[in-house]
C-alpha cells in the first residue's frame, strides 16, 4: 500500500495485521504494482511547484522474494 502523506510503501500482514514499512524516502508514492515477484511504484514529488529535481516523478522496479 502506497502512503502519499507518509512517504513510503508499506505491506500488510492480513492475519496479525503487522504494517511493515518497505520503501522509504522516496518521496510521495502514487501507484504500486505488483507482478510475479517484482513490484513497481511511481513517486510525484513535483506536483506543478518548483523546478522538478532528477530524482522527482520516477518509476522504480524492484525485485522481490
Amino acid at each position: 500500500m502506497a502512503t502519499l502523506r507518509g512517504n513510503r510503501l508499506v505491506a500488510l500482514d492480513r492475519e496479525t495485521r503487522d504494517v511493515l514499512s518497505i520503501i522509504e524516502d522516496k518521496g510521495r508514492i502514487r501507484d504500486v504494482w505488483l507482478e510475479g515477484d517484482v513490484l513497481y511504484y511511481i513517486t510525484n514529488n513535483t506536483d506543478g511547484r518548483g523546478n522538478p529535481g532528477a530524482d522527482d516523478d520516477q518509476l522504480y522496479r524492484v525485485t522481490i522474494r
